[in-house]
């Protein structure tokens, strides 16, 4: 005797009106056989649907199954007990979840809340004379929306943040992205409703007042939920023609005290042995110290205790009058499972990440640091994973007493940046005369720098030599600078002041 199953419709709340599609609709069903339940159950606000086992008996189970299709794509919401077979049943369900679904799909947003809303009201127990119920809220369970600012660079802080625009400028461009998990309704900036492309990606043009132009920006998701960010552009404030006496550069009430801490490994316990660490890392340190003024502390060959005590002794001494320079030479490695880079002290081993140094700790130690700049300098295998931003600099075009103005004026911002020897990818060691060849461009520039030398413009000398030097060797090696996200950073510049 063929198996036949009893499929039973109920219905609750017969008040609520017939031409509200149901929501939230789920379908689960598994076989079994005539002595036990199917197991389907699916409710919303609304519906409650059963499918049960029978006696598997009944001589009307096609004629009644066309009545059930029929009532479901008409929209009615009282169905007949009826009687199908399993098979049947598993059809009718998938259908009645189709025909369901896309009811929900064609529905707008505000239409979908209007009608929760109106059968929260239908739920409503009826009130007795002493007690009176309110209707429950509305569920809200995805995250709300997060606006991220990439350019102006905005630091995460709970005050306003100030947005430094040369004066001649009318206008400040603002790029960011939403990430708005229930869907994005509005963005606005300072009133006006701007367009987000697929990404979640916006950028606008915000008009610059000769005073400050506060910047609101406002993001609300389908939830009714919202962020806000919020920063003020100010005008270049006006300043004193640059002196030209002899150690203005230098000025420690202008541009700090500098320091660096420098590591180098070569010498490893379980891995290959490297040839120019110590030599990069001697001739830098030289030409830091006499050069430009650091003072330098070295730290050679040292485990990974060594390395992270003298990065939480150089946080606690650091003061934000104070610029560090933190160089490492040295082996780095890739950790695919969780897309962090690793810098590898000399106790590291290959098949254990114990005594790695994530690019995580790092950035961890320098957010909590005081210093006012910091420059994270990497030359090792893989260091590009630390760079995760925006690249900015000064325009090359910008007259020179312009340039000195906006010197003063970032030395006073606090920055967090980091100079690669190349992307996530390994690097050359040795060039072919006693130094790596990213270190050998680095200390060339160095040298031949004269005054004051911009992060950014570091950079882009370095880079240049690299790559020269790199299509020579038939080498892929390509140095990275950016900003150390969730380091603290803000608008301002690392700045190398060459002695005079």
């Amino acid at each position: 005797m063929p198996r036949i199953v009893r499929l039973v419709w109920m219905l609750f709340l017969l008040s609520v009106p017939l031409s509200l599609p149901a929501l939230d609709f789920e379908v689960t069903a598994q076989t079994t056989d005539c002595s036990g339940d199917i197991g389907f159950s699916s409710f919303d606000s609304r519906d409650l649907y059963k499918m049960q086992s029978a006696d598997c008996t009944d001589p009307n189970t096609g004629q009644k199954l066309q009545q059930v299709l029929l009532k479901s794509k008409s929209g009615l919401v009282s169905y007949d007990v009826i009687w199908v077979t399993q098979e049947e049943a598993r059809n009718i369900l998938q259908q009645i979840k189709e025909i369901k679904a896309a009811k929900i799909k064609r529905m707008t947003r505000p239409e979908v809340m209007i009608q929760k809303e109106t059968v929260i009201r239908h739920e409503r127990p009826i009130a007795t004379p002493t007690v009176t119920r309110s209707a429950p809220p509305a569920r809200s369970d995805l995250p709300g929306p997060v606006i991220n600012i990439v350019d102006p660079p905005i630091a995460n802080t709970r005050s306003i943040t100030n947005v430094i625009t040369p004066t001649d400028a009318d206008k400040r461009t603002v790029v960011g992205k939403i990430n708005a998990p229930a869907g994005l309704i509005s963005l606005t900036i300072n009133g006006k409703s701007h367009k987000v492309d697929e990404h979640g990606i916006f950028k606008a043009e915000v008009p610059v007042t000769r005073s400050k132009t506060p910047v609101t920006i406002v993001a609300v998701d389908n939830q009714g939920k919202r962020d806000t960010v919020e920063f003020r552009l100010l005008p270049e404030p006006l300043q004193e023609q640059p002196e030209t006496g002899a150690g203005v550069d230098s000025d420690p009430s202008v541009f700090g005290n500098y320091h660096a801490l420098i590591i180098a490994n070569a010498r490893y316990e379980k891995l290959d042995d490297l040839s120019t660490p110590k030599n990069d890392a001697d001739a830098i340190a030289d030409i830091l110290k006499q050069r430009y003024g650091f003072t330098v502390t070295r730290l050679y060959d040292a485990t990974r205790y060594e390395i992270l005590s003298a990065l939480n002794k150089t946080r606690r001494e650091l003061t934000e009058k104070d610029n560090l320079l933190l160089y490492y030479a040295g082996h780095g490695e890739y950790d695919k499972t969780n897309n962090r880079g690793h810098l590898l002290p000399v106790d590291a081993e290959t098949n254990s990440t114990a005594n790695w140094i994530s690019t995580v700790a790092i950035t961890d130690i320098l957010n909590a640091m005081s210093a006012k700049h910091v420059l994270v300098v990497a030359d090792s295998c893989y260091s590009g994973a630390l760079t995760r931003a925006v690249n900015t600099e000064l325009d090359p075009g910008m007259s020179e007493e312009t340039r000195m103005k906006w010197l003063r004026v970032i030395a006073k911002a606090r920055s967090r940046y980091v100079l690669t020897s190349g992307g996530v990818k390994p690097v050359l060691d040795d060039s072919g005369n006693g130094h790596s060849m990213f270190a050998n461009a680095l200390i060339n520039v160095l040298s031949e720098s004269k005054g004051i030398l911009e992060g950014s413009k570091l950079f882009r000398e370095v880079k240049s030599r690299v790559s020269a030097r790199a299509e020579e060797l038939n080498v892929d090696q390509s140095p990275q600078y950016a900003q150390l996200k969730r380091t603290g950073h803000e608008f301002g510049e690392f700045l190398l002041v060459g002695q005079r």
